[in-house]
């Protein structure tokens, strides 16, 4: 998660704009932050020139949202909402503690400086503040003084400075978490109001699972690209769940790949675009592939896979079973492709995947896939994403380009 990507310059200025769009006024909204009406309308006059979108039409009788300015208060409310929901955890913590919260601490309302929600981020990220500081081009103790006085704003123990190893407390990944959540809102704002004025541009960031990655995506991303140039693409590799968590604080915009349950994420939601079925693969001239192999030569193999707990190594791991063929013997653990090509076209090694990963040596007549049906190893392969309001206009677009990808051999998955 990079600054510029989902935090609208200015935050300390969204409670002055989300309460002048609910006073519908600048006065009555002055009055009620108890600010002077110039300072309301210098801080409303600095929104609108770092979106460079006008908020507000002024009339007689007070100031009307324009569309940009709905697109805005609607996700500055989602912002806000996320900030009230982590605020009763947080006070709840007090109460435990016998302390008392800060009353109105900023960051419940975002107006924190942005560059120290930038160093926080990072140092959630880098875990150094050495990398931090020479990655926001700063000096180290400017970076130890940004998280200092963030933690000092919000009354909350933030950073265990216990060892010599500075660490963000429980309290801290709580907030951050929660504070990510709200500022990809603003995220979606920047994206939103840029495609009002007829601008697909912005990041799309995509937590690629195996399959996906290698097959799916790319062509979609292809496809898109002709149509809006403008649009980022990255792709996060990465342990499911990892990405799933990312998925849930904001940093990604959807998972593509095959799926496993997902129960602990109520506010996900979970589509699958495909069926496919794990093939044993193996390198032409192999001799399971010249014979007709049996299921102990399986078990006799030395197997390349990904490691334990993955769902294609789960799915193997039940197709032996219910065989009654004791698990494969793991002679090298890895989820990189290239390595696991590499392996497999050098060396008797032998692997479980979707055929789909490697098309183009088994089209050429360098892999086969061994005539061996293993049961119960068809799998889902599917989007997770964050409901559609939490969505930004390129990732709605990469997951309606998704849905239209066809693959050859590939059963489209039924509606579950």
């Amino acid at each position: 998660m990079t600054l510029h990507q989902h935090i609208v310059p200015h935050t300390k200025h969204l409670r002055v704009f989300y309460t002048v769009a609910q006073q519908a006024s600048m006065s009555k909204a002055a009055e009620e932050l108890r600010r002077a009406p110039s300072a309301v309308a210098n801080s409303i006059r600095q929104l609108e020139a770092s979106l460079q979108a006008a908020l507000f039409e002024r009339t007689t009788r007070g100031v009307i949202l324009t569309e940009a300015g709905r697109i805005l208060a609607r996700r500055v409310e989602y912002a806000f909402e996320e900030m009230q929901a982590v605020r009763a955890k947080l006070d709840e913590v007090h109460a435990r503690n016998g302390t008392t919260p800060l009353r109105n601490p900023p960051i419940y309302s975002l107006a924190v400086n942005e560059r120290r929600l930038a160093v926080w981020i990072a140092f959630a990220e880098r875990k150094h503040m050495g990398e931090v500081a020479r990655q926001m081009q700063i000096s180290q103790p400017a970076v130890s003084m940004a998280l200092r006085d963030l933690e000092d704003s919000t009354g909350l123990t933030l950073f265990d400075r216990s060892t010599s190893v500075v660490r963000l407390t429980s309290v801290g990944e709580l907030l951050l978490m929660h504070v990510k959540r709200a500022l990809a809102q603003l995220g979606l704002a920047l994206a939103e109001i840029a495609a009002l004025k007829g601008v697909m541009e912005g990041q799309v960031t995509i937590g690629a699972l195996p399959f996906g990655r290698a097959y799916i995506l790319p062509m979609a991303i292809a496809r898109i690209h002709e149509k809006y140039p403008l649009l980022r693409f990255v792709t996060v590799e990465g342990p499911f769940e990892s990405l799933v968590n990312k998925l849930w604080c904001g940093d990604l915009d959807l998972v593509l790949g095959p799926l496993p349950p997902v129960e602990q994420y109520s506010d996900l939601l979970r589509e699958d675009i495909f069926n496919d079925r794990i093939a044993v693969i193996a390198r032409a001239g192999h001799p399971l592939a010249e014979d007709h192999a049996h299921l102990q030569d399986l078990a006799e193999a030395h197997w390349v896979l990904p490691a334990a707990g993955t769902p294609t190594r789960e799915s193997l791991q039940s197709a032996f079973q219910s065989m009654g063929v004791q698990e494969p013997h793991v002679t090298v653990e890895s989820s990189d492709l290239s390595m696991i090509r590499g392996l497999l076209l050098n060396s008797d090694l032998i692997t479980a995947a979707s055929r789909h990963l490697f098309e183009p040596e088994i089209r050429a007549g360098l892999l086969r896939v061994l005539p061996i049906e293993l049961p119960q190893t068809r799998r889902h392969i599917g989007i997770l994403r964050r409901k559609q309001e939490h969505s930004s206009p390129g990732a709605q677009l990469l997951i309606e380009e998704i849905r239209n990808t066809r693959i050859e051999g590939v059963d489209l998955a039924c509606p579950s």
